[in-house]
């Protein structure tokens, strides 16, 4: 009997470490309002949780926060100009997993316009996610520390260069959704930008996000992902060609 009990404890608990496996990291659970307001082919834009960082640019003596709105079912982000990239010819941008980026704004004339490009490093090949491993695995050592950030697995690193001997202190957050439009807001060809550079397509995986670096002048930590409703109505903006 006793050994019965033993065998049976045996495979429960080999049971739920597949499961646990299986399931992988947490999703994010839109709210309910989402199924309702959900209508791209509609020019709406329903966004129910936020990625928030704080941070500090010694060099331009500036410090604060940037919001990423998120839809957590497609991964979809939206900027806001007030509370990420604060040019004033656009009045938020989408961004899609696959390179796209809408920008919404209005022109010399005060007409809404929409312009849209792709970021084609956003959705790297084979041979481009190979190299991204290769200069992870050269560049990135675990320090072994580990820590919980918004319910999300975090990892420390030190993080080496090849132009230098410096090394740096980084957290890297494993996430649910795909980080890389975040990283490629840098390479846009608009005039926006995030006030301080968060460009790590070469190095990191699509669902790592740097939640924590202090780095020539930089300061950038991720201080939340909550929920945070936003609806971008899209509707009212007509395209036009980028020049």
């Amino acid at each position: 009997m006793h050994k019965k009990l033993t065998v049976l404890l045996f495979l429960t608990l080999t049971a739920c470490s597949l499961l646990s496996q299986a399931q992988g990291i947490k999703k994010i659970t839109p709210d309910k309002q989402r199924a309702l307001q959900w209508k791209p082919d509609k020019g709406q834009y329903y966004f129910s949780h936020s990625i928030v960082m704080t941070y500090e640019n010694a060099a331009e003596k500036t410090k604060g926060e940037i919001k990423i709105h998120l839809d957590p079912v497609t991964g979809t982000m939206c900027f806001k100009r007030e509370s990420s990239f604060q040019e004033e010819t656009f009045d938020f941008i989408i961004a899609f997993s696959d390179g796209r980026y809408f920008h919404y704004g209005t022109d010399e004339d005060g007409k809404k316009i929409k312009i849209s490009e792709k970021v084609e490093d956003v959705k790297p090949d084979a041979e481009t996610q190979s190299q991204q491993k290769e200069n992870f695995a050269t560049y990135c050592a675990p320090t072994g520390n580990k820590r919980v950030d918004f319910g999300f697995e975090s990892l420390e690193y030190d993080l080496s260069y090849a132009t230098s001997e410096n090394k740096d202190k980084i957290w890297i957050t494993t996430l649910p959704f795909n980080t890389y439009p975040i990283y490629g807001f840098e390479l846009i060809e608009v005039p926006a930008s995030l006030p301080v550079s968060i460009d790590y397509l070469y190095l990191l995986s699509s669902n790592q996000l740097i939640s924590e670096i202090n780095a020539g002048g930089i300061k950038l930590k991720l201080s939340g992902i909550n929920p945070d409703p936003f609806l971008a109505v899209t509707k009212p903006y007509q395209e036009v060609k980028m020049d």
